[in-house]
């Protein structure tokens, strides 16, 4: 009578070895992607650390939790930076710095001798609470608005903003 048997096909072995032959060859474990690292960390509040990666993931995914165990000990923005983390761990290779998500991320932020753009100014409003009025508003950025940002913010109006969208479209309208 065999002693181990294939949970998958049935097949039966006598030795343990075998059995795990058999396993690697005709049921082998699929590789982690980087989309079922996404899939997995998906609710998870970012920027955070490697170590509070490995901390929100469940004991559930064994293989991804051994993976961001793997992953340098820095802080991630998001998932993509996780992801491309992880390429790098995979091929040994670093990846360039020029990465879309960063350079066009800093780019966005950098304010110009033309207008701010709108990812400039969703920043500087980053946590406030709406609905707020515009005199509310100004008063929130001005402590870290250029003085070109400041002279845009003046031409706001003093009505009252809802979401995030409603700033954006009076800066449509104001430039």
């Amino acid at each position: 009578m065999a002693q181990f048997r294939c949970e998958i096909c049935g097949e039966e072995f006598e030795q343990k070895s075998r059995y795990e032959r058999h396993m690697q060859t005709s049921h082998p474990r699929q590789a982690v992607s980087a989309a079922d690292i996404e899939k997995t960390l998906k609710g998870v509040d970012f920027p955070c650390t490697r170590d509070e990666l490995v901390d929100a993931v469940s004991d559930e995914a064994p293989q991804v939790r051994e993976i961001l165990e793997n992953l340098p000990d820095r802080e991630y923005r998001d998932a993509a930076e996780v992801a491309r983390a992880f390429g790098e761990l995979r091929t040994h290779e670093k990846a360039p710095s020029n990465q879309p998500s960063k350079t066009g991320g800093q780019r966005a932020m950098q304010t110009s001798s033309s207008e701010p753009s709108a990812a400039r100014f969703a920043s500087l409003f980053s946590g406030i609470d709406f609905p707020v009025d515009g005199d509310e508003l100004k008063r929130y950025v001005r402590p870290n608005a250029s003085e070109q940002e400041k002279r845009i913010l003046e031409k706001f109006g003093g009505h009252t903003y809802h979401s995030m969208a409603d700033v954006t479209r009076e800066l449509e309208r104001v430039s």
